[in-house]
């Protein structure tokens, strides 16, 4: 799969560099504003390969981290306020086994405790980034903090990213190195994340049982 990668990383940088700077912008608001509506689209290959072009003079470094960061922050507000506005009526009305009345109510007051700190880090949390911003809607999370601190983690993770391509001096052997061990990571993260998931399930089916 890391091959895959690979290869996919070199075609998307072909691919870009031969656009009008002007289309490079809007490729990367409508990637940075997608990938969080639908995960599977690559968002961070797509920011490092911004990185690297406006490393290596093709585009500029400003409107390269303005079309990404708003884009970002579009679709994380659209989410948020979807889920403000209905999500948590929704979720309590359907009384979820996994996600009913009573874990919104507990979720809600732990969000109020440490939502801004998970919101802060979110961008970071590979794979559960959209449910922590589904999550801060749901619970009626403060629609201003919610805008303040996505808008720093998306500044300092993309704003990370991009800097690495200067960092690399435009190396594109180094950075599609380092592209290939982030990919790594991202992948023993998400395996995680999943493997805790399911243990959380079944602990919680196993002591539903045992009270019945």
């Amino acid at each position: 799969m890391i091959e895959t990668l690979t290869s996919g990383f070199y075609g998307l940088i072909d691919f870009v560099s031969g656009v009008d700077p002007l289309y490079i912008y809007l490729i990367l608001f409508l990637v940075a504003f997608t990938e969080n509506i639908i995960p599977p689209i690559p968002g961070d290959t797509f920011t490092i390969i911004g990185g690297y072009l406006a490393a290596t003079g093709q585009v500029n470094v400003v409107p390269v981290f303005f079309s990404i960061a708003l884009g970002s922050m579009a679709s994380i507000m659209l989410i948020f306020m979807l889920g403000y506005r209905g999500g948590r009526e929704f979720f309590i009305r359907k009384n979820y086994r996994f996600f009913g009345a009573m874990d919104i109510e507990k979720i809600t007051k732990w969000f109020a405790k440490y939502g801004n700190g998970m919101i802060l880090i979110s961008r970071f949390v590979v794979g559960i980034r959209v449910a922590i911003v589904i999550v801060a809607g749901v619970s009626k999370h403060s629609p201003t903090q919610m805008a303040i601190f996505s808008g720093l983690s998306t500044v300092l993770f993309h704003g990370s990213l991009i800097a690495l391509a200067f960092l690399l001096e435009a190396s594109i052997d180094s950075l599609n190195e380092g592209f290939t061990i982030y990919s790594k990571i991202v992948l023993v993260i998400v395996t995680l994340l999943i493997i805790l998931w399911l243990v959380l399930i079944i602990r919680r089916i196993n002591r539903g049982r045992k009270r019945s």
